[in-house]
């Protein structure tokens, strides 16, 4: 059996330079955490207090189970060192990522397969956009890759690659779709094979489901309502319960955020050509069971969940850049390309072209001036207006932390998980909760955020009641203001 270690070539320092200088004006720019950063953090520092992943909720804290936990656990390691440590340690795995891209391309492809795969993974506008930020999306994908590079046949290290699967779906628990198209991958490899077939195919997927069990069972050792509330949340994201939810998407709305915001034109484009030329050329083989496989399954399985996210997705971006680099025969592109100079000509231009396309950049079709116009939506989002956006939060964190004790509970009407982190403090939160909850909440607060007025569960007639709450039983303390928002912070008037 052959290493598995990435040989060294001049290639990869290229790979590594593009990937970073994709990430390089978030991490220039980004300073301040955003709203599930802040949860991770949170949990993170109480799992260091108390060795239990609690958010900082009510004045006792509830478990977080909304996710496997492993992420938490393993943040809560470092995360003291500070949110620009934590982000680094995302972009180390990130190019862990491209590493093992490029690993197996070469091992299925070749070199060129290999930098190609890595290289559209590396530059790609919706993982450059989560490969630098306190999230578990990237960990997942780094250990979805090493199974998958650990993936053959009857091999002897086929238990490790199942171990490296359930690590994934300890990080993230839609990893475990990944895992059955490797189980299904591994049956149809070894369907002559009998005496190896099903033990390997239990070697690849059993762990996964095993750490999946423990990670539930323990969620309810812990707390079982906490968990069936959990489950039951699950089940809602799924059937589109709640459908007040911003997330709940027409299926039309659906494909655009897919094709636009996750894979980009590039990719899409790029994988469509890899799919057409591999049929017309019959150049489909055992791996594209995975390689081809899982994102179509992934995306079509998508549209039957109500409650859908992007991120969601993200394990088909590499997938689909390693099909790209497998399928496309870049030896007779480079011999055409080699037979004079208008080919090369045309070939780099087209090259450029879509390697643009993949990345962040984008060519402005109104404004040329304005910079927002020069980047993908979401990444030009995330670079230029996270901190406007977040920085009154901060301040309003930075202001309770003087003016209230360690020990008390503020209130926030939306994004409470910002103000909060910055503040040191617990919190309520009121956008998703109905209205006797809401109003309980504030009987019992002295320090109310008025951030962005968005009440999920509750209609206009509602709304208009807790403004009358408020208005009766606080007044304004502080109006927290930078150049591009404002909130207010009541205290009520008998505490």
């Amino acid at each position: 059996m052959k290493s598995q270690r990435i040989p060294f070539h001049p290639s990869i320092a290229v790979i590594v330079f593009l990937a970073l200088l994709v990430q390089l004006p978030l991490v220039l720019k980004v300073k301040i955490v955003e709203y599930d950063e802040a949860i991770f953090l949170d949990v993170a520092s109480n799992i260091q207090r108390s060795g239990l992943p609690l958010r900082s909720i009510g004045s006792t804290g509830v478990f977080f189970f909304d996710h496997t936990l492993l992420y938490p656990y393993f943040l809560s390691t470092y995360a003291k060192e500070g949110v620009s440590f934590s982000r680094w340690v995302t972009t180390l795995f990130s190019l862990g990522c491209v590493l093992l891209v490029y690993n197996v391309g070469k091992r299925s492809g070749g070199h060129i397969a290999g930098f190609v795969s890595a290289l559209v993974l590396g530059i790609q506008s919706f993982f450059a956009l989560y490969s630098h930020f306190v999230r578990m999306e990237i960990f997942c994908l780094f250990f979805l890759l090493v199974g998958l590079s650990l993936i053959r046949g009857a091999s002897t290290r086929t238990w490790l690659a199942g171990v490296a699967l359930a690590i994934a779906v300890l990080f993230k628990e839609i990893a475990l779709l990944f895992t059955a198209i490797c189980g299904v991958y591994v049956l149809i490899n070894l369907w002559r094979d009998r005496p190896s077939l099903w033990r390997t195919v239990l070697l690849v997927v059993a762990p996964s489901i095993a750490a999946l069990v423990v990670w539930g069972i323990g969620c309810w050792l812990l707390s079982p309502s906490t968990f069936i509330a959990v489950m039951q949340r699950w089940i809602g994201a799924a059937s589109g319960a709640g459908s007040n939810d911003p997330r709940v998407l027409a299926p039309f709305q659906w494909v655009h955020r897919i094709v636009v915001d996750l894979l980009g034109p590039g990719l899409t484009a790029l994988w469509a050509l890899a799919v057409i030329y591999s049929i017309l050329r019959k150049r489909l083989v055992a791996l594209d069971w995975i390689l081809l496989g899982y994102p179509v399954l992934a995306i079509l399985l998508s549209f039957f969940i109500r409650l859908k996210e992007p991120r969601h997705l993200i394990g088909v971006l590499p997938t689909m850049a390693l099909f790209i680099g497998t399928k496309i025969d870049w030896n007779d592109l480079l011999g055409w390309a080699r037979e004079n100079r208008l080919h090369k000509v045309v070939l780099a231009l087209v090259a450029l072209a879509f390697l643009f396309s993949v990345s962040p950049l984008r060519l402005p079709l109104e404004n040329a001036r304005d910079l927002n116009a020069w980047f993908d939506p979401l990444y030009a989002w995330r670079l230029f207006e996270n901190d406007r956006y977040y920085n009154v939060l901060r301040l309003a964190g930075l202001y309770l932390q003087e003016h209230t004790d360690p020990d008390e509970v503020i209130t926030v009407v939306h994004e409470a998980t910002v103000t909060a982190y910055y503040a040191s403090r617990h919190y309520y939160m009121l956008y998703t909760i109905p209205l006797d909850r809401v109003l309980a909440i504030l009987e019992q607060t002295r320090y109310l955020v008025w951030d962005h007025e968005l009440f999920l569960a509750l209609n206009e007639e509602e709304i208009q009641i807790v403004r009358e709450y408020v208005k009766q039983h606080f007044f304004v303390e502080q109006v927290i203001r930078d150049q591009y928002r404002e909130v207010t912070i009541h205290r009520r008037r008998d505490l």
